[in-house]
């Protein structure tokens, strides 16, 4: 299991949130375990979005693919940060 953060500049959360939705099944479908979205706590408009993978394989393919992209494309500025984290050590 893995962990995928990506903070993404978001002006209008509402557009971008439905098209996000749009692509639930196909995260699922591609290994996505669970999802948050982090709002910020200042005038910035930098959403984190915190979501689980199975595996770094099926992380790297969603960031590879065109729904991902599509999401991107909402945006006038690409994500400031995307990573793929490993699992967590301490529970």
């Amino acid at each position: 299991m893995v962990y995928l953060v990506i903070k993404q500049s978001i002006k209008d959360y509402v557009v971008w949130k439905d098209a996000f939705d749009q692509f639930l099944e196909y995260r699922k479908i591609g290994g996505e375990l669970s999802c948050e979205i982090l709002e910020p706590n200042d005038e910035d408009s930098e959403h984190t979005i915190l979501s689980k993978w199975k595996n770094q394989e099926s992380a790297q393919e969603f960031l590879e693919s065109q729904s991902f992209e599509m999401i991107k494309e909402i945006e006038d500025k690409e994500p400031s940060t995307i990573k793929v984290l490993p699992k967590k050590v301490i529970e």
